[in-house]
């Protein structure tokens, strides 16, 4: 179901960009950017562990419009076997309107072999706000309600948060993202994202220092921390990861 709905997001805004196109003529310039990455990554909190990840990023911006897409690999092995196969991908859209205003749609999806849930998916649509917009500094904020599900692994009740249920509820979604570039080989990235329902309201921030090496090649490192209002008795509140990845811009 939840694939279903990001084909449905995706098809949703290529009709937006074809409809605009026939009625007005933007003449502002088109924007690309893609990055491939490779790194290791550290976890802490509820679990305490050491792998690799991969991950692709793509931005697209063509006159009001802008779309975000990212798609990560997760894979450890543990005295031989494999220990963890976790693809995570998000898409977001955004349509700006006037005074700094925009609307977004927001789906992401995860498939999580080992995680607590199978499949945890999430669509939301809203409104937002660019704050601060300048060459070097921008921040945004939106927000919007939602709606969320996911599959329980039964077998990894013990050892994650995770609800014995199927959940299916709506949310209420809202982040702040903020990106400064104090250096011209130096750029800090920050975001925080709520997701508040019933069964549980998770805050996750992403803060990541990418630096430049060359025209085309960086170093991120990357530090997430999330924290869960609800969780099983004798479990901590939080989970926490380190991730350090050479970066290749295209």
């Amino acid at each position: 179901m939840a694939r279903y709905l990001l084909t449905l997001l995706l098809l949703a805004n290529t009709a937006a960009y074809a409809a605009d196109d026939q009625d007005t003529e933007d003449t502002s310039p088109t924007h690309f950017k893609s990055e491939v990455g490779l790194g290791f990554t550290s976890l802490a909190g509820n679990s305490d562990s050491q792998t690799l990840n991969a991950n692709y990023n793509l931005e697209y911006i063509n006159g009001r419009y802008k779309t975000d897409a990212d798609t990560s690999l997760l894979m450890a092995k543990k005295n031989g076997e494999e220990d963890k196969r976790k693809i995570s991908t998000n898409l977001k859209s955004q349509m700006m309107i006037r005074d700094g205003y925009y609307l977004y749609a927001n789906g992401s999806y995860i498939d999580d072999r080992y995680g607590p849930y199978y499949v945890d998916s999430l669509v939301s649509a809203g409104i937002g706000y660019r704050l601060f917009s300048y060459e070097t500094f921008q921040t945004l904020i939106d927000i919007g309600p939602g709606f969320r599900h996911q599959d329980p692994n039964l077998d990894e009740i013990d050892g994650d948060i995770v609800k014995p249920e199927v959940v299916n509820e709506g949310v209420l979604q809202s982040s702040v993202t903020m990106s400064w570039k104090p250096l011209k080989t130096l750029t800090l990235d920050n975001k925080i994202n709520v997701v508040a329902g019933k069964s549980n309201t998770t805050i996750q921030n992403d803060l990541s220092v990418t630096n430049s090496i060359t025209d085309n090649l960086g170093l991120s490192v990357g530090f997430n921390y999330t924290y869960y209002t609800w969780v099983p008795a004798n479990m901590k509140n939080f989970d926490s990861s380190t991730i350090v990845s050479l970066i290749y811009s295209m």
